[in-house]
């Protein structure tokens, strides 16, 4: 590399700054930005486990939202003539097609005179996360 005659430290004497068009001689360190080898992996694994909780949790929360549906509309279409016996029976058909498994004790039915009936289902959920860490979800859906 050819040394110029204008060196930076003369023509800042001279000018009080740099001349336009005129290089630098001397090395400047312009601090290297960026993310490093370890900073990516770091940052992929965080990725990974957040994308990994996602997959788990996300099917109990979509079950969830699909049971919410399901009550509020059987406990709106049971007529005040209907059992609870034939409204357990018919919710259950319903949670058959859509393929949401809760265990009988989960659900109560309320019947109040002429009313609509009052369907409530609580229960839990356990998420496996990883080797012994598992996550315990609580849901409770409730149509009137």
């Amino acid at each position: 590399m050819r040394k110029s005659i204008w060196d930076d430290q003369f023509v800042k004497k001279i000018f009080g700054q740099r001349a336009p068009g005129v290089r630098s001689v001397t090395p400047q360190h312009s601090g290297e930005v960026g993310i490093s080898l370890i900073g990516v992996i770091f940052w992929l694994l965080i990725l990974i486990f957040v994308v990994a909780f996602v997959v788990k949790v996300m099917p109990s929360y979509y079950d969830y939202w699909s049971l919410k549906n399901i009550v509020s509309q059987q406990a709106q279409q049971s007529g005040p003539e209907a059992s609870a016996s034939q409204i357990r029976h018919n919710l259950n058909d319903r949670l058959g097609v859509a393929m949401i498994n809760i265990p009988q004790k989960d659900i109560q039915i309320e019947k109040s005179g002429t009313g609509p009936a009052l369907i409530t289902v609580s229960y839990d959920k356990i998420v496996p996360l990883i080797a012994n860490i598992s996550l315990l979800l609580h849901f409770e859906a409730v149509g009137h």
